[in-house]
C-alpha cells in the first residue's frame, strides 16, 4: 500500500502495521483538539469480513455492551476516507475514539487481569458462532477510564473447521504469564512486560520457576511443556537442518472451547501478591488536619473547573482522591503513581462506578513509558500521546528531587512541555516528610527552597496563585505556562 501523500491532518498510526490487512489513520480536525477521528484502511478480504461480522448477532451484543468498540464502514464519499482508499486500501472502518492510549506495561495486575478475561470471552463467544481471533495480545485492547475494550476489529475472522487456537501462545506469554509470576512469585509484571513487549516466551518464563514452584496451578500446563516442546522444536529446526513443515493436529470446536474456559478459571482464581503501603492508604494516612486538607481540596476544584477542560492528569495521584475532584470538570482524568498497590486500589473502586472517566496507570514518574518497538514509535511515549490541560503535582516535587535525584528546573521545564496549567504543592524544607526524607541522607539537598523554586517556575511559568497549607510548611501553585 502506498503510505505516501496523505493529507497533513491525518497521521497513519505508527503501532498499526503489524496486520498486513489494515492500517489505523487518526484525523485530527483543525482547531478541534478533542475531536480525533480514528479511521482505518482495510484489503478486500477483511471488509468482506467485517460486512459479514457486522451481521453477527453475537457480535452486536459485544458491541451492545461495550465489550467491544463500536465501528461502522465510512462512505467512499467521505473526504478523509477518500484519502485514505487513495493510499490503495478497499475501504474504511471508523471507530469511536479511545480518550487516551495506555499500554499494558502501565496497567495493575487487576487491569491485565480484566484485559485477559475479556480476550477470552470475546474468543469463547467467538468460536460458538463460528468465527475466531487470529491475535490475543493485550495491545487490541484499550481501556475507556476503567472499563476495558476490545479495538482490533480485524483480528475476528471466520473460524476453520479443525483449526486450532492461534493466539494461544501469544495469549499465554502476553497475558497469562506476566499474571503468573505477579500471583505465584510475587515478581512485578510492569517491567517484564515493557521489556518483552511481545511477551515472555516459555523458554524463558520456566527460569523464573524453580523447585515446588513448577507445580504452582497453571504453570505446568502452560509454561513447563510448553517450553518442552519449544526447546524440541528449535533441536529439531537447527541453522544446518532441512527445512520442514511443521504440522498441528485438529482441534474441534469442544476442544478449543475447553482450552479457553479452562484459561478463563485459572485466571479469575489469580490474586495479586501486593503488599499495602503508605500511598495505598493515604486516605487515611495523609498529614493534613481537616482545615489543610478542606483547603486543598477547594483549590484543586477551583482550577479544575476553572475552564473547559479535556484530559487532566494527576501526577502521584496515590488512590485517587484529587482525580474524584477533577472527574466531572472534564472528559477524562489520568490517574498515574508508581505506587501499584496504591493505582491498584483506585481502579478497583473505579470499575465499581457507573460511567467512570478516569484511567489509573502505574508509573515510575520519574522514568515515565518511552518509545519503545519499531523505530522507537510504535508504542509511544507517555507525554507524546495525547497532551493535558491540567496537570496535578500535589506534594510530589520533593520526592523527585530527593528521590529521584531530579533537579526542580528539570521537572519544572518537562512540566512546560505539556503545554498546560499546572497545580503543584510544593512541600517545604521544614514539612516532617521532608525532614524524613533528609534524616540518613548524605545530600541535603540546599537548592530545594521556596525562593528558589519560585525563581525557577517563573522561568517556564506565570505564576497565577498561592494558598499556603500547614502553617507555610507547604504551598499550592496554579502556575500557567509563559
Amino acid at each position: 500500500m502506498n503510505q505516501e501523500n496523505i493529507p497533513d491532518m491525518m497521521v497513519v498510526n505508527a503501532g498499526s502495521f503489524r496486520d498486513p490487512v489494515n492500517r489505523v489513520y487518526e484525523v485530527s480536525p483543525p482547531g478541534e483538539k478533542s475531536r480525533k477521528r480514528i479511521l482505518r484502511g482495510v484489503n478486500q478480504g477483511a471488509l468482506e469480513a467485517y460486512q459479514e461480522l457486522a451481521n453477527q448477532n453475537f457480535y452486536k451484543r459485544l458491541v451492545e455492551r461495550g465489550h467491544v468498540v463500536k465501528t461502522s464502514i465510512a462512505p467512499n464519499d467521505d473526504p478523509d476516507a477518500s484519502a485514505i482508499i487513495a493510499q490503495g486500501w478497499s475501504g474504511v472502518l471508523e471507530h469511536e475514539t479511545v480518550p487516551f492510549v495506555s499500554y499494558p506495561y502501565e496497567w495493575t495486575f487487576s487491569m491485565l487481569r480484566d484485559a485477559a478475561m475479556l480476550q477470552l470471552h470475546i474468543i469463547e463467544k467467538s468460536i460458538e458462532n463460528g468465527w475466531t481471533l487470529k491475535d490475543a495480545t493485550p495491545y487490541n485492547i484499550q481501556f475507556v477510564g476503567p472499563r476495558a475494550v476490545f479495538i482490533d476489529i480485524p483480528s475476528f475472522e471466520v473460524r476453520v473447521k479443525g483449526e486450532p487456537w492461534s493466539g494461544y501462545r501469544q495469549f499465554s506469554s502476553m497475558f497469562l504469564t506476566p499474571l503468573l509470576l505477579k500471583s505465584h512469585l510475587g515478581i512485578d509484571q510492569i517491567p517484564i512486560l515493557r521489556s518483552y513487549l511481545d511477551g515472555v516466551p516459555p523458554t524463558e518464563a520456566i527460569k523464573y520457576f524453580k523447585g515446588l514452584s513448577r507445580f504452582k496451578k497453571g504453570v505446568m500446563s502452560h509454561i513447563t511443556f510448553p517450553a518442552m516442546v519449544e526447546n524440541s522444536i528449535a533441536a529439531r529446526e537447527r541453522d544446518d537442518a532441512p527445512a520442514k513443515k511443521r504440522t498441528t493436529k485438529g482441534q474441534s470446536n469442544a476442544m478449543v472451547l475447553g482450552l479457553v474456559q479452562s484459561l478463563s478459571r485459572l485466571i479469575k482464581s489469580l490474586k495479586p501478591d501486593t503488599q499495602h503501603t503508605d500511598w495505598s492508604d493515604y486516605d487515611k494516612t495523609h498529614s493534613y488536619e481537616s482545615e489543610d486538607f478542606v483547603v486543598k481540596k477547594t483549590f484543586v476544584q477551583k482550577y479544575a473547573a476553572h475552564s473547559a477542560r479535556d484530559h487532566i492528569w494527576d501526577i502521584g495521584c496515590n488512590t485517587g482522591i484529587f482525580s474524584r475532584i477533577c472527574s466531572p470538570h472534564c472528559n477524562l482524568v489520568v490517574s498515574l503513581d508508581g505506587d501499584h498497590a496504591a493505582v491498584e486500589k483506585l481502579y478497583l473502586k473505579e470499575k465499581e462506578e457507573k460511567n467512570s472517566n478516569i484511567l489509573p496507570l502505574v508509573m515510575n514518574l520519574s522514568n515515565i513509558s518511552p518509545g519503545q518497538g519499531w523505530a522507537g514509535s510504535e508504542r509511544q511515549a507517555f507525554d507524546k500521546r495525547k497532551g493535558p490541560d491540567l496537570v496535578l503535582c500535589l506534594a510530589l516535587i520533593h520526592h523527585i528531587r530527593m528521590s529521584a535525584n531530579i533537579p526542580n528546573v528539570l521537572f519544572l521545564e518537562w512540566l512546560r512541555s505539556l503545554n498546560s496549567d499546572v497545580v503543584l504543592e510544593f512541600v517545604n524544607r521544614e514539612d516532617e516528610m521532608v525532614v524524613k526524607l533528609l534524616t540518613n541522607k548524605k545530600e541535603q539537598y540546599e537548592d530545594y527552597d521556596i525562593e528558589q523554586f519560585i525563581s525557577e517556575a517563573e522561568l517556564f511559568f506565570t505564576v497565577e496563585n498561592r494558598e499556603p497549607l500547614k502553617g507555610g510548611k507547604r504551598e499550592l501553585f496554579f502556575l500557567k505556562p509563559i
